[in-house]
């Protein structure tokens, strides 16, 4: 018996996902412990969360007593630099007897080092926002009796605002920084703008830093969200203001940095907006190009911009959608292709040629979307769809593009009012009880497991838990705030294929983003790095809510799942090739079933991988699976379904099944 082992990173999540070479059940195995190998310091043994009982306590000499029952599980404690090797150790013997199969272990994978740089001349960077954490409420917990997490993301230098806002807040102070260091200067158009640390780098700049300011979201009397901002920056910086009437939003969020010629070398682009929530307490995206052309369409946009004022003449659309008719938006950067969009569009050009590319995608599609807009009625062409409603509809027959075996996985936030768009305060935020309780209002956040069922509809609960009951052994209560937690913009399309693609930015991937607002999407083609990168940050975030609509649906349940399973069968559910399983498992070990494509930055073991592979959580030790119950027709049309959805069911790890559900809220999905 050997196992295969492949490990992904992107410098924020690094993910492990394994199986036994001949794809059978490994006689007496309790679970794996994961050794991980660092130059330069001890190894270490990941390891579950619970053992197989409730008293069950952690050995620290021998932390692989509490192994993991599944095939996938994710290293959170790696920091960018290090070099780091993994091995698979199956934990074998009855609970009370454990001990290490060391003979039966993967050989160690080759030497990854940790980064978020995907390509010498593109990196990807995310944060950590979904505040609806285990390892925040344990961080806030040894902080002292009711910390606010408001006051923490204020504060530069807290530990824990440093933690929520991972590798995106430092890279960015880093470039503002060296642009000073090396007497350049940047030209950025931002959307919002109030972090402590970002405001004080661009002042740092003075007048070489040039900033379009817009005027953020509508807040009466002024309806001007920076204007406190806006009077401290206009006689430090070169500010113009962009302040855009109600029906519009300047909703750019990019920076050009220049040497000190002038001279556009790079950019920054991505969902994340320069504000205390948008990078501690919204889960967001950047992505840095260092490409001199690219970087002057950028500028040439920022000018664009600069000269419409607080307006929208009509050749700024027309100039924006004309660009990718005569091909001018296109560029070559580290032999991918990427094709660079604005808005607004007078055609909406930017959805057409993403339409194409999701029309095209043959083995997968992830996706995170923020208000991706209505979806567009069955007697409407495809052409006028939200590019959601594209992705999900390639699963139903009848479909041009349908294909029932693509695998889709998706989390979609979508912003309500006065329950998910107002901004974090000093005191803890309740949601209004009608909107919270209305079961016909929409659901704060959905997620998607493949376009032909219907959708997991999560409540206010899932979203930021309110609590988790002692039944569920040692998770902490988890805080309760406000605020929009998926922000990014994201379509990855098959990240592991001959063409991956990637599409980020501002662009909350709708019409009325094409049309009306200020916006930008980069659309990257044959990146492999870059497109692995970005769907390990979507798979974690889909499983991370996954796991708390899973506690929310039985946390007052005394007898649902309470432990590590004793025997070895435990292993059946996840190698069965007719199970529910082989889809995702095949999608997700497919790099490794050949060899893998250039660019991809994973390590693995050269040996022939079965088409199977689990599901996980960052919080997710238990070894129980949580699968949907099966539909009992085909959806139709999204945009007129209006009916009573159950919670996904969870089996349980114990011999019987118990199956719980919960009535959630109706809804035409947005």
């Amino acid at each position: 018996m050997s196992l295969n082992v492949k490990v992904y990173d992107n410098g924020d999540h690094t993910c492990l996902v394994w199986l036994p070479a001949d794809g059978k059940p490994i006689p007496e195995c309790r679970g794996f412990t994961i050794r991980r190998v660092t130059q330069g310091s001890p190894d270490v043994f990941l390891h579950g969360f619970v053992g197989f009982s409730d008293g069950d306590k952690l050995d620290p000499n021998a932390p692989w007593k509490h192994p993991v029952q599944r095939f996938m599980w994710w290293d959170y404690g790696v920091k960018p630099g290090q070099t780091v090797q993994y091995s698979v150790v199956p934990v074998t013997g009855d609970k009370d007897n454990l001990q290490l199969d060391n003979n039966a272990a993967s050989p160690l994978t080759p030497p990854m080092t940790i980064t978020s740089q995907v390509s010498p001349n593109i990196g990807a960077y995310f944060n950590k926002g979904i505040v609806s954490a285990q390892w925040v409420s344990r961080a806030l917990a040894a902080i002292g009796p009711n910390p606010k997490i408001a006051d923490i993301i204020d504060t530069p230098g807290n530990p824990l605002r440093d933690a929520l806002s991972g590798l995106l807040r430092p890279q960015i102070l880093k470039m503002l920084a060296d642009v000073k260091a090396n007497g350049g200067e940047i030209y950025a158009a931002l959307y919002e703008l109030n972090d402590p640390e970002l405001l004080e780098a661009l002042k740092a700049l003075g007048k070489k830093c040039h900033l379009i300011l817009a005027n953020g979201a509508f807040k009466p009397p002024t309806n001007d969200e920076n204007k406190a901002v806006r009077g401290q920056l206009k006689s430090v910086v070169d500010l113009s203001n962009r302040l855009v009437t109600s029906g519009h939003f300047a909703h750019n969020k990019f920076v050009v940095f220049c040497d000190s010629a002038g001279k556009p070398q790079s950019v920054l682009s991505g969902s994340t907006n320069w504000t205390m929530t948008g990078l501690c307490t919204q889960a967001n995206n950047g992505v840095i190009v260092r490409d001199a052309k690219l970087a002057q369409y950028f500028l040439d946009e920022w000018n664009l911009l600069k000269k419409a004022g607080n307006t929208y003449p009509p050749g700024l659309a027309t100039t924006n959608g004309q660009a990718g008719k005569n091909g001018t938006n296109s560029f070559k950067v580290d032999g991918a292709s990427i094709t660079q969009w604005f808005a607004p569009t007078d055609k909406a050009e930017d959805l057409d040629y993403a339409r194409k590319l999701i029309s095209a995608a043959k083995e997968g599609i992830l996706f995170l979307f923020f208000n991706p807009g209505v979806f567009a009625g069955p007697d409407k062409p495809a052409s006028k769809w939200t590019l959601l409603q594209n992705i999900l509809f390639r699963h139903h027959e009848g479909s041009p593009d349908y294909n029932p075996n693509l695998y889709i996985r998706g989390v979609v936030n979508q912003e309500i009012a006065g329950l998910t768009n107002e901004s974090t305060s000093k005191k803890a935020g309740k949601p209004k009880a009608h909107t919270a309780l209305d079961p016909s209002a929409a659901t704060p956040v959905t997620l998607f497991n493949g376009g032909n069922q219907p959708p997991q509809h999560l409540g206010y609960e899932s979203m930021v838990p309110k609590n988790i009951k002692d039944t569920f052994h040692d998770w902490a209560t988890e805080i309760l705030g406000q605020g929009v937690h998926i922000h990014s913009k994201v379509v990855v399309l098959d990240p592991f294929g001959a063409n991956p693609v990637v599409m980020t930015g501002s662009h909350n991937l709708g019409l009325k983003a094409s049309s009306k607002n200020d916006d930008n999407l980069m659309i990257i083609e044959g990146n492999s790095a870059l497109a692995a990168s970005y769907a390990v940050n979507i798979i974690a975030t889909y499983q991370a809510y996954r796991w708390n609509s899973y506690v929310e649906a039985h946390r007052q349940d005394p007898k649902v799942w309470h432990g590590l399973v004793n025997r070895d069968d435990w292993q059946n559910s996840y190698l069965d090739p007719k199970g529910n399983d082989l889809p995702e498992l095949h999608f997700w070990m497919s790099a490794g079933l050949a060899v893998a494509p250039a660019g991809v930055k994973v390590a693995l073991n050269p040996q022939p991988l079965p088409p199977q592979v689990p599901e996980h959580s960052e919080e997710d030790a238990p070894a129980h699976k949580r699968k949907a119950s099966p539909p009992k027709h085909p959806v139709k049309k999204a945009a007129a379904r209006k009916k009573s959805s159950t919670k996904r069911s969870a089996k349980k790890a114990a011999p019987k099944k118990k199956k719980a559900t919960k009535k959630t809220s109706k809804k035409k999905v947005a």
